[in-house]
C-alpha cells in the first residue's frame, strides 16, 4: 500500500484534525499541545518518520509530565497527538519551540500550542523569527509562497533530515 494519499485524503484528515481541535479547546483546556511532522511532498510516512515522531511523542510526554493524552492516530497527514497541558500558554510554547531547535531532523515537527480564548500561540507572540527554510535559512513561509526552491529538493532535505538519528 503506497503511503502517498490523494489530495482529497489530505484535505479530509485536515478537517478532521481541525475538529478534533476545536472540540478539544471547547472541554476549556489551559492549552492544547497538537503533535504532528511536517513533511514535504505527497508522502507523509517516508523512512524515518515514524521514529521521529515516536520520540517526539516521548520527549513531550517527559517534558509535560501532567499533560493528558487527548487522541494518537495516524492518517493521510502522517501521525499526530494531541496533549491536554495544565501549563500557561506561552510557556508551553517556549519550551516546544526548544524541543523544535534541538535536533536538525526535529525541525521537521510541530509542535503547536493553542489556547481557549487566545487561539493558536505562535513564535511571534514569544518575539521569535519564523521558522526557516530546509534549503536557504529563509523564512519558510516566503520560500513557500515564492516557491523559492524546486519541492523535489525540498523533500530530499526533509528526507536526509530523517537519516539521522532522532533526537
Amino acid at each position: 500500500m503506497s503511503s502517498v494519499k490523494s489530495a482529497s485524503e489530505l484535505l479530509a484528515a485536515r478537517d478532521a484534525r481541525q475538529e478534533l481541535l476545536e472540540r478539544a479547546l471547547a472541554a476549556g483546556r489551559p492549552a492544547l499541545l497538537f503533535i504532528s511532522l511536517n513533511l514535504p511532498g505527497p508522502d507523509k510516512s517516508p523512512p524515518g518518520a515514524r521514529l521521529l515522531f515516536r520520540c517526539t511523542f516521548e520527549r513531550i510526554a517527559e517534558s509535560f509530565p501532567g499533560s493528558l493524552l487527548l487522541s494518537r492516530e495516524r492518517d493521510a497527514l502522517g501521525h499526530y497527538a494531541l496533549r491536554a497541558l495544565d501549563v500557561e500558554p506561552l510557556a508551553a510554547k517556549r519550551l516546544c519551540v526548544g524541543i523544535e531547535e534541538s535536533h536538525p531532523a526535529a525541525r521537521l515537527v510541530d509542535l503547536d500550542i493553542y489556547a481557549p480564548r487566545r487561539g493558536q500561540v505562535g513564535r511571534a507572540a514569544l518575539g521569535l523569527p519564523p521558522r526557516r527554510c530546509l534549503l536557504c535559512g529563509q523564512p519558510a513561509v516566503d520560500c513557500m509562497r515564492s516557491k523559492r526552491h524546486p519541492p523535489a529538493s525540498v523533500i530530499a532535505q526533509a528526507h536526509e533530515l530523517l537519516t539521522r538519528p532522532a533526537p
